[in-house]
């Protein structure tokens, strides 16, 4: 399963944007988790803003480029 969501269309080629959305998001959860250890105060509107965000750019992203990909319609 994992490999199917970091691989392009063939599930062999690995998709830097795919690869990029998932560290982006863990980035932004890894902040909060560590706020919440140290008893920071997590603004859960801020937390939402941010994930779609980093959800929104990289579908973006992902759709533009959909066409490039290998065993695309232009392959």
């Amino acid at each position: 399963m994992f490999r199917h969501l970091m691989t392009g269309r063939d599930n062999q080629t690995h998709d830097l944007g795919r690869w990029s959305w998932l560290i982006c998001t863990m980035a932004v959860l890894t902040h909060d988790a560590w706020q919440l250890k140290h008893a920071v105060v997590v603004d859960v509107q801020s937390l939402a803003i941010a994930l779609s965000a980093v959800a929104a750019a990289h579908g973006i992203a992902l759709g533009i480029k959909a066409n490039t990909e290998p065993g695309g319609p232009n392959a």
